[in-house]
């Protein structure tokens, strides 16, 4: 089964890539040359994620509709992850895929503990995302988005794991542009890859 989910893995992978492709080419007049779009290796890197992505979908031991489930949120946030990068835009479909895959499961596995504790992580995540750009302070309307979808889909608890990651990981690309003297921690960066990666971790490891 292992080697099937890696075969399979790769070729979703593989055909992300040109999906990645059109949502970019699809938000911006100017061609974008990023490695991992364009690149000599992007075929292998993609299918590498899909690949690494079933794997550990796999090794959850849960049951297939969850397999499903899993998989469809983890290749949803590596597109909206690689599209930010590329043009600081949210795709506003990957959100509703999100969003549609979330109602989409939590009727077929319904219970009202599940339905409250997606409720109160949106509004969490909503509130939390929301009052920095109340003070002034600038947060795009894709990374606010995205951090209610997360917080609809992992319940507060899960949402703040969400987030630890995404300060550490933001805190580890701060002190890589400071030790290469490319940047600072104040440097701007896209936030989709890192809300999208502590999404990722969060729902395949939870810990909170």
């Amino acid at each position: 089964m292992l080697i099937i989910m890696i075969l399979v893995g790769a070729l979703s992978g593989w055909l992300c890539l040109p999906l990645c492709k059109k949502l970019i080419d699809s938000r911006t007049d100017t061609p974008i040359q990023k490695w991992y779009i364009t690149g000599k290796y992007a075929p292998i890197l993609w299918c590498a994620l899909g690949a690494v992505s079933f794997v550990l979908v796999e090794l959850q031991g849960i049951s297939i509709p969850q397999k499903v489930e899993f998989i469809i949120v983890t290749l949803t946030c590596l597109l909206i992850g690689s599209v930010d990068i590329a043009v600081k835009k949210i795709p506003n479909i990957l959100l509703l895929t999100l969003m549609i895959t979330k109602a989409l499961f939590l009727a077929i596995n319904f219970s009202k503990e599940s339905l409250i504790q997606s409720f109160w992580g949106f509004v969490a995540a909503s509130v939390i995302f929301i009052l920095p750009s109340l003070l002034k302070i600038k947060v795009g309307a894709g990374d606010i988005k995205l951090a209610a979808v997360i917080g609809l889909y992992l319940g507060i608890n899960g949402f703040l794991q969400a987030m630890l990651i995404m300060a550490i990981t933001i805190s580890v690309y701060g002190i890589f542009l400071t030790i290469r003297k490319l940047g600072n921690f104040k440097s701007l960066t896209a936030m989709g890859p890192y809300l999208a990666l502590g999404f990722i971790i969060t729902l395949l490891f939870p810990i909170i």
